[in-house]
């Protein structure tokens, strides 16, 4: 796995090569990290540090653009756990549909959908889907888009992606100069 992290006016660049970390920090030297090397006490802690930086970070959503407003806690709320259920669910660490450019994964909507239409929290239908996807030997991802195709969830998952399509109408308007 290589994967390194560059912006153009980086001091620090992180780059990872299987196990290994090499840091390089512009005009002052590179360091290299074996995580084989650590103690699992530390990689234990490491990983419960990003964890939790990594669903902190989901809160992290713009103002409104048109009222000005911070987003509210249950907006927060939601997108943390969204992306807890997406890594329950055997998720990648990128959650497609995130903010920054990315799109949310299907399979989350249909998470959503299902624990919307049971009334449940979305991390109780992460575990039933879990449960059912095992009986019939198959995947999460594969159960889910199967169960998707179902006419009450496909509907409710179009609710869904509507109700996060905030100001797509005005955008509609301006690009055929109805404003």
């Amino acid at each position: 796995m290589t994967n390194e992290k560059v912006k153009t006016n980086s001091v620090v660049t992180a780059t990872w090569a299987e196990s290994i970390l090499t840091l390089a920090v512009k005009g002052a030297g590179v360091i290299s990290v074996n995580i084989d090397e650590l103690s699992p006490m530390l990689i234990e802690r490491a990983a419960k540090h990003g964890l939790e930086q990594r669903l902190r970070d989901r809160a992290a959503i713009a103002r409104d653009t048109k009222t000005g407003l911070s987003a509210s806690p249950a907006d927060k709320f939601a997108r943390i756990e969204a992306l807890a259920a997406h890594y329950i669910a055997g998720g990648e660490w990128e959650m497609r549909g995130e903010g920054g450019g990315t799109r949310r994964k299907e399979t989350d909507y249909i998470i959503e959908a299902l624990a919307a239409i049971q009334n449940v929290e979305i991390e109780v239908m992460v575990e039933r889907v879990a449960a059912n996807a095992e009986k019939r030997g198959i995947t999460s991802d594969a159960y889910l888009k199967q169960i998707g195709t179902a006419a009450a969830v496909a509907a409710k998952v179009a609710e869904i992606k509507f109700g996060e399509a905030d100001g797509a109408d005005d955008m509609l308007d301006e690009l055929t100069g109805d404003e």
